[in-house]
């Protein structure tokens, strides 16, 4: 039987952060730097003409799966801050993104090799923007929840309306239990 997901609204406990746990966050960079430096030192030290050409070609197959994970774990969402009037989704190496709720005008679930959610506004300039990111991020349900809720010009796509409906209703089952 599967474990049933505890879902919140955070409409009343404004701010409110969903993370990454920073110590999963830093192993797993500091685990890439390792590889990349051993790799390099495995290069300069070891690899000689005299080698087959396999274990020449080895390093540099490591080296760009490490340069990979290193620039995946940097630029991926790191934090999303839900706030009174904007949602801020942050990152290790790129600018923090700002978006207020007002200008939010669609939430996508969309399904390539994995799913992705996808945040349709409007800049300051009226021009259309997206937002992209992985739907692995930590207690992602909930805030696509808490999306919906907040903004008040949002259109969900066909299946997302269903899953925010089911999880509104399990979200009031919730506090009604509670109270």
């Amino acid at each position: 039987m599967p474990r049933e997901i505890q879902i919140k609204s955070i409409r009343n406990q404004l701010p409110v952060r969903y993370r990454y746990n920073p110590w999963m966050r830093g192993l797993m960079l500091g685990f890439a730097v390792i590889v990349l430096i051993y790799t390099l030192f495995f290069l300069v030290k070891v690899v000689n003409g005299n080698m087959p050409m396999f274990f020449k070609l080895l390093p540099f197959v490591i080296l760009f799966v490490s340069l990979d994970s290193i620039l995946r774990q940097i630029t991926s969402l790191n934090c999303v801050l839900f706030s009174s009037d904007t949602v801020s989704f942050s990152f290790i190496a790129k600018p923090k993104l700002e978006v207020p709720y007002e200008s939010i005008t669609k939430l996508e679930l969309n399904k390539r090799i994995t799913y992705f959610l996808r945040v349709v506004y409007m800049d300051v300039n009226g021009l259309e923007r997206t937002f992209q990111t992985p739907a692995s991020f930590p207690k992602i349900l909930e805030i696509i929840l808490n999306l919906a809720d907040l903004s008040p010009n949002v259109k969900l796509n066909g299946v997302l309306s269903k899953a925010v409906e089911h999880l509104r209703s399990q979200t009031e089952a919730n506090e009604t239990e509670q109270v």
